[in-house]
């Protein structure tokens, strides 16, 4: 399985807005600079995670986008499935007597209890140890 840009964009968009303390509004503009993401996708991609409940958002020159809930409640599965539906690596070519269609099913499963097992707080303290931040806002 590949990860899509689509995927990877929303988890770096969370990411980023997650290093913000929580009242902090981020203009898109500013976080496709900060993240190195076109900003016309990353618009898209900030409809969807808003319809998920994951980010909010205020019009205007003092608006921008803010989480919508603590880091600790955002796994990387959540942000997946808001961006690309259903996590799978089964393919519906794959019938269910093939004698690989039950190992492809056992991967897929521990993959997705990994992502739903990483939240965003995670990717912060990753962030502090490998940086060897102090404060970031979490």
């Amino acid at each position: 399985m590949k990860i899509t840009a689509r995927a990877d964009y929303a988890i770096l968009a969370i990411f980023e807005l997650a290093l913000h303390p929580a009242t902090t509004r981020v203009q898109a503009r500013e976080l496709a600079e900060s993240q190195e993401i076109p900003l016309r996708f990353l618009e898209q991609i900030l409809i969807q995670l808003k319809k998920a409940g994951m980010v909010e958002s205020v019009r205007g020159a003092a608006g921008g986008y803010k989480l919508a809930c603590p880091p600790r409640e955002i796994s990387l599965a959540r942000i997946m499935e808001a961006v690309e539906g259903d996590v799978t690596l089964l393919d519906s070519r794959v019938k269910p007597t093939c004698v690989l269609y039950k190992v492809w099913q056992e991967i897929e499963q521990e993959f997705v209890d990994k992502l739903g097992s990483i939240t965003v707080e995670d990717l912060v303290r990753r962030k502090i140890r490998d940086d060897r931040v102090l404060v970031y806002h979490i």
